[in-house]
Formats: C-alpha cells, structure tokens, sequence
C-alpha cells in the first residue's frame, strides 16, 4: 500500500506541473508564479489539466487517509485503492483527449472512483 500511496503523489505532483507546461509557449513562466499573474493565454488543454489536477485534488484528501490507515490497521483495501487509481489515471486521459466534451462521459468514470472511496471507508468501518 506504502508504494501505490507513493505512486499516487508523484503522480499528483506531475499535475501540479501540466497546466503550465501546456502553455509555456503562449504564458510566461513568471505569470505562473504570481499571485494575480495573466493567464488567460493558457491552451484549452492546459485549462483541462488544471480542471483533472483539481479533481484529483478534491479527492486525494480522502483517499490518502483511507491508504494510510489501511496499511497502519493492516486493512486490505489494496485492490480497491488500485482500482482508484487507475480510475483517476481514465479519467486524467479523458481530461488529455477531451473525452469530456461527449455527454455523460465524465460521470461514468468519476462515479466509480467516488463509489470506490467508500468502499474503502466501509472496510476500513468495518474491520
């Protein structure tokens, strides 16, 4: 669990990187560094990593307590918590290929993620 808790930081690390890096041609470097710097020449695709790098934010903060706390209790939630993330990984791709623009794509790949926390949060009750 230790090492997949570890794979799912570096890889929210790397969102912290892709909205910029998509736009470093058309914003300078500086304006993502400041407070209130100009970035409305950023690409629709950056714009779409930033929205994937939040959601993964929005859910990370419940994810990684429910890790850890399976590898302290001893809770095998190791599969369910592979499942998320390879579920975070689609729908990252989704964000990359502007899967999201086709209706009701977004949910059937989000829901199941949310329904796999709280699976984790039950055997984590439960045990």
């Amino acid at each position: 669990m230790i090492n997949l808790i570890i794979c799912v930081l570096f890889f929210y690390a790397a969102h912290l990187f892709l909205k910029m890096s998509f736009s470093l041609h058309k914003v300078p470097f500086i304006n993502f560094t400041v407070a209130n710097g100009d970035l409305s020449g950023m690409t629709d695709l950056s714009e779409r990593m930033g929205l994937a790098g939040e959601n993964l934010r929005q859910s990370l903060f419940i994810f990684i307590p429910f890790a850890v706390m399976s590898a302290v209790l001893g809770v095998d939630n190791l599969m369910l918590a592979k499942t998320w993330f390879g579920l975070r990984i689609v729908y990252f791709l989704g964000h990359l290929l502007n899967l999201y623009k086709i209706p009701y794509i977004r949910p059937i790949i989000w829901v199941p993620s949310i329904v796999v926390l709280i699976m984790m949060g039950l055997n984590l009750y439960v045990s």
